[in-house]
C-alpha cells in the first residue's frame, strides 16, 4: 500500500513492543512513513484507547482512513474506520487481501469517507439502541 498510500502506523500499543514488530515488517524504514503509540491515543475511563486522527498534522481528515480490529478506535472519526478482523494465525485467513482490494478501490473515490459511511455504516449502527436493532437495520439492506 505504500506505493498508493502514505503508511502511518497508530498503534495503541507501546513503542518498545510496537517497534520490534515495524521493524520486522518494514527493516530499512521504507514502507511506514510515520509511528504513533499509545501515548498519542485518548484513553478512556475503562482503559480502551480511542484513536483520534487529528493528532496527526499537515493532513485532511477527508484524506485519511484508519484500519482497526477494535471500531472503538476510530470512535472519534467513524467515517474514516475501516474494521477490519484480528488476525489468529489461520492460514484460510484472507482478510489483508480483501483490505488491499478494498483500499485500492478507495483510491480511485472521490470521497474516501462517502465510499467507507456507506460501505461500513459504523454512523448508523452507533445509533442503534440494540445489538437487535443494528441486526436489524444491517439486514434490511
Amino acid at each position: 500500500m505504500a506505493c498508493i498510500y502514505e503508511v502511518i502506523v497508530f498503534t495503541a500499543s507501546n513503542s518498545c513492543y510496537a517497534d520490534v514488530v515495524l521493524d520486522h515488517l518494514d527493516p530499512h524504514h521504507r514502507l511506514i512513513s510515520h509511528r504513533l503509540y499509545r501515548e498519542s491515543c485518548m484513553p478512556t475511563p475503562n482503559g480502551m484507547f480511542i484513536k483520534d486522527l487529528r493528532v496527526i498534522g499537515g493532513r485532511d481528515l477527508e484524506d485519511m482512513v484508519l484500519v482497526d480490529n477494535a471500531s472503538y478506535s476510530f470512535g472519534q472519526q467513524l467515517e474514516n474506520g475501516i474494521p477490519i478482523v484480528p488476525f489468529y494465525d489461520s492460514k484460510q485467513d484472507v482478510e489483508l487481501m480483501v483490505l488491499g482490494k478494498y483500499l485500492e478501490r478507495l483510491a480511485k473515490a472521490p470521497s474516501m469517507k462517502e465510499v467507507n459511511k456507506k460501505t461500513f455504516r459504523l454512523r448508523e449502527i452507533s445509533e442503534c439502541a440494540s445489538v437487535e436493532e443494528a441486526y436489524h437495520l444491517l439486514s434490511s439492506n
